[in-house]
Order: C-alpha cells, then sequence, then structure tokens
C-alpha cells in the first residue's frame, strides 16, 4: 500500500481514461448551450427580419397615404392611356397635384424588383400626360412583394392600399390602410 502512494505521487498527469470522460462531460454540457445559442441566433435574425418589414412596410403606406392627403385631384389609372400595359404592376390610381398656375404633376406607383418606385411626369393644365412621361426612380420600398390588391373604389369615394412584403429570409407582412378621399375625382 505505501509503495502505490509513493507512485500516486510520482505520476502527475491524467490517465487515458480521465481525459475520456472528461471529454464526454464537457461534450454533454455544451451541446445544450449551443443549441441554447444557435436558437438565440435564428429567434433574433426572424425578429430583426420582420422589423425591417414592418418598418419598410409603414413607410411606405404612410408616404403614399401623405401624398393623397396633398392632392388636388385622384385619377384612376385607366385615363393614362397605355399605362396599365406598361407598368402592369401600377398601384391603380393616379395622383394629381397642382405645381403651378399651368402645370398638373401626375404621380402613381409600381413595383420593379420588389421595390415601391414611385413615378411622375408633368403636364399643363387641362391635359394628361403620356404614359411614357411618366419616369423618375424614386424607391421608396424594399421587400415590396404586391400591390396587387390596391385600388380606387369610385363609389365609395375609397383608397384601398394593401401591401405584402417579404424579406429574403422568407418572412412575410400584408399592410393594409383604408383612405378616404376629400378631393375630386376624375372619373
Amino acid at each position: 500500500m505505501w509503495k502505490s502512494w509513493r507512485i500516486y505521487r510520482r505520476c502527475k498527469g491524467f490517465t487515458l481514461i480521465e481525459l475520456v470522460l472528461v471529454i464526454a462531460l464537457s461534450s454533454m454540457i455544451m451541446l445544450p448551450l449551443l443549441n441554447i445559442l444557435d436558437f438565440s441566433i435564428k429567434a433574433s435574425t426572424i425578429g430583426n427580419e420582420k422589423d425591417e418589414l414592418l418598418l419598410n412596410g409603414r413607410y411606405a403606406i404612410e408616404y403614399v397615404k401623405n401624398e393623397i392627403k396633398s392632392a388636388d385631384m385622384i385619377l384612376p389609372s385607366s385615363k393614362l392611356m397605355g399605362l396599365k400595359a406598361t407598368y402592369k404592376t401600377n398601384i391603380g390610381f393616379i395622383i394629381m397635384v397642382e405645381e403651378s398656375a399651368n402645370q398638373n404633376k401626375f404621380i402613381t406607383y409600381h413595383t420593379k424588383d420588389g421595390k415601391l418606385i414611385r413615378i411622375a411626369a408633368s403636364a399643363r393644365k387641362g391635359n394628361y400626360p403620356l404614359y411614357s412621361a411618366l419616369s423618375g426612380f424614386n424607391e421608396i420600398s424594399e421587400y415590396m412583394d404586391s400591390i396587387g390588391n390596391s385600388r380606387l373604389d369610385l363609389d365609395k369615394k375609397m383608397i384601398f392600399l394593401d401591401f405584402g412584403l417579404r424579406s429574403p429570409g422568407g418572412e412575410s407582412l400584408r399592410l393594409k390602410s383604408d383612405i378616404f378621399i376629400r378631393v375630386p375625382i376624375d372619373y
């Protein structure tokens, strides 16, 4: 017995069995911690994507609503010949704003490459611009999946905005807003 005690005192390292046990116990503790960390990172990413969608969607809705509120007249998009054919994903109405005593500005929106784009053209009072005159590339919002359900209801004098957004990670969001039109509508 005394002899084994001296041998034990001389050996200052770990045995192979002790090393294997330490590695096994460490991995049993670390794997659940890594799973919790992975779950937290994924939850944070999803939360950030939803926040980004909400931020973009709310900005787009408020931007369009503010232009509608400042309009001098609202027109259905059918008033400009060729608009629906050229901009198939247009919002369905045109906002007219008086620019000067003899000039009006016409504004509408469409989607392109997942973005909400504002296009505009000016025309003399009493005239409508050609659809080909609508230009500009004012990017209002990203992640725009659809605006197809947005529409102008001439009978109720309402504009129904319906924006669908989708993030690159696959998260989706749908925002809607109804606006009562307080300006003349050119039927």
